[in-house]
């Protein structure tokens, strides 16, 4: 028989433990079929934002009118956007059950539409356009 004091949490398996509790601490995870559902449904919206930009430039363009380096810099820009709030949504969502990540594809669609906005003013009063 030993007389090496116990100490709770130090024993042998105490790391197991200690992993569970890390474990239960999370949201349980969504089914696959879920998961992607959710990507896909809300990737058609982002995809939609992406389509909406290069829609501008091929109208612009077939209009006989050409961007400025600015222009073209804006424009870029509103192109990445919606992939990158898609990629940012994706990434945290992982760590979330299905409303966290509901709401942050939702958020990332909001934020997108708002830069695309923002960045059409913005392409304005640069004078991006030019005739």
């Amino acid at each position: 028989m030993s007389s090496a004091p116990i100490v709770p949490g130090h024993g042998p398996g105490s790391e197991a433990s200690g992993d569970r509790a890390v474990v239960a601490d999370r949201a349980p995870a969504p089914p696959l079929w879920l998961e992607v559902g959710l990507a896909v449904v809300f990737g058609v919206f982002y995809a939609y934002d992406v389509w909406e930009v290069v829609e501008s430039i091929v109208q612009l363009l077939g209009l006989g009118l050409t961007f400025s380096t600015a222009g073209w810099v804006v424009m870029i820009a509103a192109l990445v956007a919606p992939l990158a709030c898609f990629a940012v949504a994706f990434a945290l969502g992982r760590r979330y059950g299905v409303l966290g990540r509901l709401a942050l594809y939702f958020t990332g669609l909001c934020v997108s539409a708002v830069l695309f906005l923002s960045l059409s003013v913005l392409l304005g009063q640069l004078g991006g356009v030019v005739a």
